[in-house]
């Protein structure tokens, strides 16, 4: 920082600072350069749920993430078809490149992939469960087994989520849930936190 006594109209001096501009200029060009590291960063996101509408429904909230620099994989387009799919989403959801798994259980396969992968040592860390806010363990009153289950991942990992896709609930959407801990989790990883 420099100090200038500068002569204003009036005749008197004055004491300007210089400096101050060159560290604004500086402080706003380390936040260009942070969003052009975020926009780079790459994360793979694999979405796990029901055919028929269910894939659908991922098909598209696969677009948002892709829209916003995030590569998504769909078992179902993306895994090879002529191999078991539970051998082939063990084998590729292990792989250390895979960042977040989003498993939304709505249909008895989706149990079957969240029961197959929920304690697995590389898998569990990265799968983010989603269930209908009415079987979620602490908001529903569902006392199944797969609840209970829920609770066990949720007190292990800490990722079981309430959703409600319906309109007007304080739940949030699968989609919001998704779009939003993907975006942040590329952001944290852009910026060394993870």
């Amino acid at each position: 920082m420099i100090l200038d006594f500068l002569n204003s109209s009036d005749g008197r001096n004055r004491l300007r600072i210089r400096g101050f501009e060159d560290i604004r200029d500086g402080i706003i060009e380390e936040g260009k350069k942070l969003e052009e590291r975020v926009r780079d960063t790459c994360i793979i996101v694999v979405l796990l749920g029901a055919g028929g509408r269910g894939i659908e429904r991922r098909r598209e909230i696969a677009r948002k993430l892709e829209e916003n620099g995030i590569l998504v994989l769909i078992p179902e387009d993306d895994f090879a078809p002529d191999v078991a799919p539970s051998l082939t989403e063990e084998a590729v959801l292990e792989r250390a490149d895979v960042d977040l798994i989003f498993v939304n259980v709505e249909s008895w396969g989706s149990v079957v992939e969240f029961v197959q992968f929920h304690d697995k040592e590389l898998i569990a860390p990265k799968l983010k469960v989603l269930t209908l806010y009415k079987y979620h363990p602490l908001y529903g009153s569902s006392k199944s087994y797969l609840t209970d289950l829920y609770l066990t991942h949720l007190a292990k990992y800490g990722h079981v989520y309430a959703y409600d896709d319906g309109k007007g609930s304080v739940f949030p959407t699968s989609e919001k849930i998704i779009v939003t801990l993907s975006l942040r989790y590329k952001q944290l990883k852009a910026l060394g936190k993870i």
